[in-house]
């Protein structure tokens, strides 16, 4: 077997932020951790399991020039 290859680090440097979330099924708040680039502008889908009831919360994180403008919590069972 050919040995792994392992990923090379990105040119582009990133952030990251510990996110205060509130469940959207007990309304209880977990921590997110977010990796954000520096450049980066659009939005990011991720998927976050609640410390407590341990549903999925479906994070839709907005980010403009590598700074999050708003954080959107949904349901992540689709």
């Amino acid at each position: 077997r050919p040995p792994r290859s392992t990923p090379k680090p990105s040119s582009a440097a990133s952030d990251v932020y510990k996110r205060q979330v509130t469940c959207y099924f007990c309304f209880e708040t977990f921590y997110a951790l977010l990796e954000i680039g520096e450049e980066f502008s659009g939005v990011i889908n991720e998927i976050y399991d609640c410390d407590v009831c341990c549903n999925p919360n479906k994070l839709s994180i907005a980010v403009s020039e590598g700074h999050i403008t708003s954080i959107q919590i949904d349901s992540g069972n689709e």
